[in-house]
């Protein structure tokens, strides 16, 4: 299950702002003690547009179909 976990603002190398959601996928991971148990699985990045974002460092970002890279300061952005 694909979940919206994350929120984050930065800015591209073209001067504008991009907001980033970060999503991550949760794993069923359930066993007799506790059913309904999810593990944390991969995470993925969007664009508001929903455009894929590759994280290519800490703050650092490539949207996929444009190249444009971005980058944050926030405390947020992983």
């Amino acid at each position: 299950m694909l979940e919206l976990t994350g929120t984050f603002e930065t800015v591209g190398s073209n001067g504008e702002r991009y907001a980033l959601y970060e999503y991550t996928e949760y794993i069923p991971a359930g066993t007799f003690g506790d059913p309904n148990a999810m593990v944390e699985g991969l995470k993925e990045f969007r664009t508001s547009e929903g455009l894929h974002v590759n994280r290519v460092g800490k703050g650092q970002y490539k949207i996929l179909q444009t190249g444009l890279s971005l980058h944050s300061n926030s405390p947020d952005a992983p």
